[in-house]
């Protein structure tokens, strides 16, 4: 089915760093892009992969937020290299695995980073191949994977890796970093509540408690909040190769929205929440969301064996946002195989509510980070019910 509706152009600014993303959380939508394929080097942001891991981990029962983790000689020297981002963990001091997430998001904890990734008793060489593993499942085409942390392999200290050069560190392109952080609130939300502290504490000793401020300065009543946004994360990095870097989700009219800057240009920082900024003015300013009207041959869909014909369907809202004139796009259903008995029609019994299918939104010109097109959930309007033996043969 060809349907006339609005499209999203590129809008005609440029963001004053190395590359940048913009994208819709939940359809892929790419709203906004600039060398978004080039690869950089992205310091702490790193440290939402090796999150993914340990979440791996914690669904594999390996581990639990409770699981204690002793920190080594190793780890303690760089949980207290002043030069690093550190919060000081104690050498043979246990923290729990909730601790160490929350030190590694919150403050981007180098030392209680590197202690994750070691809470299954895995080295940082055996974790950082889990990490490309992992990058490989979730769909991240260029990443290069050093270490958990972001640093230069010669920053890991006398845990840097004998497979790596002294000045290689973690690379990955604005787009990969957008994937990532996409499937990391999809499928461990809870992270949010981490990333979304603006303060947390820390028991170093028994005598010693820390606390830090979010290195995030774009979450509600902090210094570059954006009116009208709710920013609950997520990351920060920061390195000399890498410059200021950020990664944030917000909500904007009811969309979780994902932006990444690497490389914010200028000695500032802060640039990076600056430039992250003018993100999200642009999405206000220049950007709607378009109601896609679907024709009534996509609405409702054929039905084999039942007691009709004709099945209605339940399309979600299909959005998409957008800045230019109307073009062309193709609409098309796409139904679970299981209910079509591998046949391109539905086959009864249905429930009304039960998810069919898809519909599949598709222009060469409107882009998503899978590269797929977009796709929305299908589900049944109503019930219709197996028919008896007369029924199935004449319909």
């Amino acid at each position: 089915m060809v349907l006339v509706i609005s499209l999203p152009a590129q809008a005609a600014i440029r963001i004053d760093a190395k590359a940048a993303i913009m994208i819709d959380a939940s359809t892929g939508q790419i709203i906004y892009e600039q060398n978004a394929n080039q690869q950089l080097p992205v310091a702490s942001i790193s440290k939402l992969l090796t999150i993914a891991v340990v979440h791996d981990e914690l669904q594999q029962h390996a581990i639990t937020d409770y699981t204690k983790v002793k920190v080594t000689p190793d780890i303690a020297a760089i949980s207290n290299d002043p030069s690093y981002s550190s919060i000081g963990l104690v050498s043979g001091q246990s923290y729990s695995v909730i601790e160490l997430l929350n030190a590694a998001m919150v403050k981007s904890a180098d030392g209680a980073t590197i202690a994750l990734a070691t809470a299954t008793g895995a080295s940082p060489d055996d974790f950082t191949i889990r990490m490309e593993q992992k990058a490989n499942t979730i769909g991240l085409k260029k990443a290069k994977i050093i270490n958990p942390t972001g640093l230069t392999n010669s920053e890991m200290k006398t845990l840097s890796s004998t497979n790596a050069s002294a000045n290689d560190e973690n690379e990955m392109n604005a787009k990969d970093v957008a994937v990532l952080a996409r499937y990391l609130i999809h499928s461990y939300p809870a992270i949010l509540q981490v990333t979304a502290q603006k303060k947390a504490n820390f028991f170093i000793t028994k005598n010693n408690t820390k606390s830090v401020d979010n290195l995030n300065k774009m979450l509600p009543g902090c210094q570059y909040t954006v009116p009208g946004v709710r920013i609950n994360g997520l990351k920060t990095g920061t390195s000399d190769n890498a410059g200021a870097c950020f990664v944030s989700t917000g909500t904007y009219k009811g969309h979780q929205i994902i932006t990444v800057v690497l490389h914010a240009n200028g000695d500032n920082k802060d640039n990076r929440f600056v430039q992250t900024q003018n993100l999200y003015k642009m999405l206000k300013n220049d950007y709607h969301l378009q109601n896609i009207k679907l024709p009534n041959d996509v609405i409702n869909a054929d039905i084999k064996h039942g007691t009709q014909n004709e099945i209605t369907t339940n399309p979600r809202k299909l959005t998409i946002w957008s800045n230019k004139p109307l073009t062309t796009y193709t609409v098309s259903q796409n139904f679970n195989n299981k209910l079509t008995n591998n046949t391109q029609t539905l086959q009864a019994p249905v429930r009304q509510g039960q998810r069919i299918g898809s519909i599949k939104l598709t222009s060469s010109e409107l882009k998503t980070v899978s590269g797929e097109p977009l796709t929305y959930p299908l589900y049944s309007n109503q019930t219709v019910q197996k028919g008896n033996f007369l029924e199935r043969i004449f319909r």
